[in-house]
C-alpha cells in the first residue's frame, strides 16, 4: 500500500483491528472523507462490531429490566391530622404521581380526607409505579383511580347493599341494654327501642323483671358479609303485663312509629324532659317543704340529675320566660299552644340563644340541672300545666301527636297487618305462650 495514500486515510477513519499471520493490520471499517478505500480481497471479520461502550447496559439495569414486577397492595387507616401526601408516600406513591392524581380529582375526594377512611394503594415493584388508589369512604361507596395510557382515570364506585330483616327477642332479668346486649343487640338498635316507646313507658321507673320485647330489624349486607344494621320495622314491648306495638311507617314526608291503628306512638309531649337518677320527690298537693317543713303543695316532679345534665323541651313551643324566679332559681317556661306549659326549674344555666319568644322544638336541649333557688341538691323541677291547672307529669293524659290522613290511614292499614303478622309469627313458643296468657 503506498504510504502517502495510509497516512491520509488515518485521519478520517475508524478500524478494525485483524490478525494476519504474525502481523497486525488496521482496517478501516467507516470513513469521513472521500478518501479512496485501498482493495483487497475479501477477509473474514471477527463475529460482530465492537459496541460503543457508551450503548452497554450496565448489570445493576439489566438486572432491573428482566426481574419479574408484582403487584403489591398497602392498605392505611387514616387518623386525624393525617395528609394526603404523607400517607400517599408512606404508602409507596412518589410525588409525581401524587400530582397527576390531583389533576384527576375534580371532585376533590383526596383534598378532604377524613379519620377512619381507608386508602389503598396498588403498586408494582419495583418500578415503584402506582397503577390502582382507592380510597373507601364507606364499605359501600369508594373512589378509584385507575392508571391508564391517557393517566389516571377516576371512578366512583358503588358496592350494591342487601337489607334483610332479622329478628331478636328479648326477656328482660338484669336491664334492657344488659339484656340487650346479651342477646346480640347493637346499642344503637336498643336505643331506639327506648326512642320508640318512651312516650308510652318511662325505661326509668317502668321497666320491671320479666318484660320483654321482641323486633323486626334491617340488617345490611355487602357479598354476603353483615356490615351494619339499620332501622326498626315492627316491634312489641311487653311492659308490666301492657302490650305495645309499633310499626315504622313514612306518612307523608315523615318518617315514623305508629301503632296497628294508625295511631302515632309520638305524643305531643316527652313524659321526663330529663335523664334522671330517680324521683326525688313526686306530685304531691300537701308534701311538707323540705327546707321550710311546712306544708306546701308541690305542684311538679323533682328529677334528681348530676349537675348539667341536659334538660330538653317536652314539646314543639315557644320560650315566654328565660331567667331566675323567687324559689325556682334559673327558670325557663314554654308555651305549646292550646292552653298547655311547661315550666323548668333550678338550672344552672341555658344554652346559648334561649331568648323569650323564640321557638323550640320536642327534644331540643334548654337548659342545664342545676340547684338555684330552693333547692337541697341538684335536681330537675319539672311542672305540666294545663289551662293554668297543674297536673301531675308522669299520669297526665298526653294527646296524640297529628294522626294520618284518611288516604295515608287507608294505604297504612294493609301494610301494617302484614309486618304484624310477620312479627308474630317470628315468636318463640315461650313469648306466643306469654302473650296468650296477656289475652285471657
Amino acid at each position: 500500500m503506498d504510504k502517502s495514500l495510509l497516512s491520509k486515510s488515518l485521519l478520517g477513519a475508524s478500524f478494525t483491528l485483524l490478525v494476519v499471520g504474525a502481523g497486525l493490520l488496521l482496517w478501516p471499517t467507516s470513513w469521513q472523507s472521500n478518501a479512496p478505500v485501498a482493495q483487497s480481497s475479501p477477509t473474514r471479520q471477527s463475529a460482530g462490531p465492537i459496541a460503543d461502550k457508551a450503548d452497554v447496559p450496565s448489570p445493576e439495569h439489566l438486572q432491573e429490566r428482566n426481574q419479574p414486577q408484582t403487584l403489591q397492595s398497602t392498605t392505611a387507616l387514616l387518623q386525624a391530622g393525617d395528609s394526603l401526601s404523607r400517607t400517599l408516600n408512606r404508602l409507596g406513591v412518589n410525588n409525581r404521581q401524587i400530582a397527576e392524581l390531583l389533576q384527576v380529582d375534580e371532585e376533590q375526594v383526596l383534598s378532604s380526607l377524613k379519620p377512619g377512611q381507608r386508602l389503598t394503594a396498588e403498586i408494582l415493584t419495583p418500578a415503584n409505579d402506582l397503577q390502582r388508589l382507592t380510597l373507601s369512604e364507606t364499605r359501600e361507596q369508594s373512589h378509584v383511580f385507575t392508571q391508564t395510557d391517557q393517566g389516571f382515570r377516576y371512578q366512583l364506585q358503588i358496592t350494591p347493599m342487601e337489607t334483610l330483616l332479622a329478628y331478636k327477642e328479648v326477656v328482660i332479668q338484669n336491664s334492657l341494654f344488659v339484656d340487650g346486649v346479651n342477646a346480640g343487640l347493637s346499642d344503637k338498635l336498643l336505643a331506639q327501642v327506648t326512642d320508640i316507646f318512651r312516650w308510652d313507658i318511662d325505661f326509668a321507673l317502668d321497666v320491671r323483671k320479666g318484660d320483654r320485647f321482641a323486633l323486626l330489624f334491617e340488617e345490611k349486607y355487602i357479598d354476603g358479609e353483615k356490615v351494619a344494621t339499620g332501622n326498626i320495622i315492627a316491634a312489641q314491648f311487653v311492659n308490666n303485663g301492657r302490650v305495645f306495638e309499633a310499626i315504622r311507617y313514612q306518612a307523608g314526608e315523615r318518617t315514623d312509629y305508629f301503632t296497628r291503628d294508625g295511631l302515632s306512638l309520638r305524643r305531643a309531649f316527652i313524659r321526663s324532659p330529663v335523664d334522671f337518677t330517680r324521683v326525688s320527690s313526686q306530685f304531691n298537693p300537701n308534701r311538707l317543704h323540705p327546707i321550710f317543713k311546712t306544708t306546701r303543695p308541690h305542684q311538679g316532679v323533682d328529677y334528681a340529675a348530676p349537675t348539667n345534665t341536659p334538660v330538653q323541651s317536652a314539646g314543639d313551643g315557644k320560650v315566654s320566660f328565660v331567667g331566675e324566679m323567687k324559689g325556682y332559681g334559673n327558670t325557663v317556661i314554654i308555651d305549646h299552644g292550646q292552653g298547655y306549659t311547661t315550666l323548668y326549674a333550678h338550672l344552672n344555666g341555658f344554652t346559648d340563644n334561649l331568648i323569650a319568644g323564640r321557638n323550640v322544638s320536642q327534644g331540643e336541649t334548654i337548659a342545664y340541672v342545676g340547684q338555684t333557688g330552693w333547692a337541697t341538691g341538684p335536681h330537675l323541677h319539672y311542672e305540666f300545666r294545663i289551662n293554668g291547672a297543674y297536673k301531675n307529669p308522669e299520669t297526665v293524659d298526653i294527646p296524640y301527636d297529628s294522626p294520618m290522613s284518611k288516604e295515608e290511614l287507608m294505604a297504612f292499614l294493609p301494610y301494617a297487618q302484614i309486618l304484624s303478622k310477620r312479627l308474630r309469627g317470628s315468636h318463640s313458643r315461650g313469648f306466643s305462650e306469654y302473650l296468650a296468657r296477656l289475652d285471657r
